[in-house]
């Protein structure tokens, strides 16, 4: 089977690394110079210390037609107008998989008219440390669920599915994108404003505080089917990534663009519709935005 990976970014990379050995795939990268690297060179993956080198097809997007069986965009969600703007390099394509955090993509959906579009949950932790090398820095598990026709070509990684990075079905696309959004909702926000690692907002009582009481506020207006899940999820990723720096985090203090739109934002806007006020997650917006534009000025 075919496989594409739009997004040269940690994600693209570990699932190019992952993938290659038994699909034949296709990174997309928005940089000539990316993928000349990465055909040169080769891809390389760090897991525990160690490094493997693979070697996979790279192309610059602008100038690739794309005829693949199933393709995967993993670019962030600000990147995702441009991608519809050309989205007839996509029109031929079976099955597009969105890997995007957050739900403001949504609304970008319905310009792409392929028969089936699958939406994914990446529970890895990955780390770019340059165009050609990730980290793969915690497993975890991609988790896909159906917005328009079927699984098509998506069903073949769930039923090939390996024990280091598995793929798993999940009947509701929403529920599963809601709980997702909790935990990037409370978790990436606050390690941002308050620089810290994910860890830490558990073991200073004040910050876990700060996180209950925005969990509290923005459940109403995800509707979350199981809240108590919810927030054991939260904790859960906390511990688990205890020595992580949330990606948000590192956005704002490399001077680049955050998704807190497609986070808080989403949120936000919901909350309005419903007539629910969210004044945390609008301060957390504004303070994020602030930090970014100082971040992004001073480059």
């Amino acid at each position: 089977m075919k496989v594409g990976i739009v997004g040269g970014g940690a994600v693209g990379l570990l699932m190019a690394a992952y993938l290659h050995r038994m699909y034949d795939i296709t990174l997309y990268t928005r940089r000539q110079s990316q993928a000349a690297l990465l055909n040169k060179n080769g891809l390389r993956l760090m897991k525990d210390r160690k490094e493997e080198t693979f070697f996979i097809k790279a192309k610059h997007i602008e100038q690739s037609e794309m005829n693949d069986d199933v393709v995967f965009v993993t670019v962030k969600q600000y990147d995702l107008p441009k991608l519809a703007s050309s989205v007839n390099r996509l029109q031929n394509v079976p099955t597009i998989i969105f890997l995007q955090n957050g739900m403001g993509h949504l609304q970008l959906l319905s310009q792409f008219n392929n028969r089936n579009i699958v939406l994914g949950v990446v529970e890895h932790g990955a780390l770019k440390h340059d165009d050609r090398t990730v980290e793969h820095t915690g497993e975890g598990k991609i988790s896909l669920a159906v917005w328009k026709g079927e699984m098509g070509g998506a069903q073949r990684f769930i039923e090939q599915s390996s024990s280091h990075f598995p793929f798993l079905f999940k009947k509701d696309w929403y529920e599963m994108l809601a709980m997702k959004l909790a935990i990037n909702a409370v978790v990436n926000p606050l390690t941002a404003l308050l620089r810290v690692k994910n860890g830490q907002l558990l073991e200073v009582n004040e910050y876990r505080i700060m996180m209950q009481l925005l969990f509290s506020e923005l459940k109403d207006v995800l509707s979350l089917s199981d809240e108590q899940q919810a927030w054991e999820n939260i904790v859960h990723v906390c511990e688990k990534t205890a020595n992580n720096r949330s990606s948000m985090l590192k956005d704002i203090e490399q001077g680049r663009q955050t998704e807190i739109d497609a986070i808080l934002g989403y949120i936000i806007q919901r909350g309005k519709s419903m007539n629910i006020q969210t004044p945390l997650c609008e301060f957390l917006l504004y303070a994020i935005k602030g930090m970014e534009r100082r971040g992004i000025s001073h480059e």
